[in-house]
C-alpha cells in the first residue's frame, strides 16, 4: 500500500511540475492586486518607488529603472533585466540569462495592481560579450529558436525559472507596498 501511495503522490508531483507556461499576446504576464485599507493612493505611489529600488539593491546582476512615473494618475512603470541564472555552454564558457521585463504599478486608494510582463529573454556570451534577445515564444513553452547562437542548453534550464522568478518580483514588492518599512530614526 505505502508503494502505490507513492507513486500516486510521484505521478502528482511530476505533473503539477511539467505544467506550461502560459503566453498571452507573444509574452508572459502575470498581475496581483494588493490591498491596503484606508491608504492613499499618493502614499502607495511613493511605497512603489520606494519598492523596486528595495529589491533591484537586493538583486545582484538583475537591474531596473524607472520608465515612467505619474503621481496624479498613481502609475509607475519599471523596465529592466532580471537575471534568470549563468548556463554552463562547455568547460569554460556560457550564458548569463535575464528575463527582459516591465512591471506596472497602478494605484488607487486603498489597492494596487502589480503587473509584470516579459517579452523576450537576452543572452550574454560570457566569452566575447556577444548577445542575442530572443522572443519567449521561441523558448518557451517549447524551445523553437532558429537563430545563429547555440542557445539551447541555457535556455531549457532557465527560461523555465522565468514564472516563479516573477512571482517573487511580485510578491515582495506587494508585501513592500501594503506593508511600509518602519522609519523611525
Amino acid at each position: 500500500m505505502k508503494k502505490v501511495l507513492f507513486f500516486v503522490f510521484l505521478a502528482v508531483a511530476m505533473a503539477l511540475s511539467a505544467q506550461e507556461v502560459q503566453l498571452t499576446n507573444g509574452v508572459y504576464e502575470q498581475k496581483e492586486v494588493v490591498t491596503a485599507d484606508s491608504v492613499k493612493a499618493g502614499t502607495l505611489y511613493t511605497r512603489a518607488l520606494e519598492a523596486l529600488s528595495d529589491w533591484a539593491g537586493s538583486q545582484q546582476r538583475s537591474k531596473a529603472n524607472v520608465d515612467v512615473q505619474d503621481k496624479d494618475e498613481g502609475l509607475v512603470v519599471y523596465k529592466g533585466k532580471l537575471y534568470l541564472g549563468y548556463g554552463k555552454q562547455n568547460f569554460m564558457y556560457g550564458w548569463d540569462t535575464f528575463a527582459d521585463f516591465t512591471l506596472k504599478v497602478r494605484c488607487k486608494d486603498g489597492r494596487a495592481q502589480i503587473s509584470v510582463t516579459v517579452p523576450s529573454l537576452t543572452y550574454y556570451w560570457t566569452a566575447n560579450n556577444d548577445e542575442v534577445t530572443v522572443p519567449i515564444t521561441e523558448v518557451l513553452p517549447t524551445f523553437q529558436y532558429k537563430g545563429k547562437m547555440l542557445i539551447k542548453k541555457a535556455s531549457k534550464a532557465l527560461a523555465p525559472k522565468v514564472p516563479q522568478e516573477v512571482d517573487i518580483i511580485i510578491k515582495t514588492i506587494g508585501k513592500r507596498i501594503a506593508n511600509p518599512v518602519d522609519d523611525d530614526f
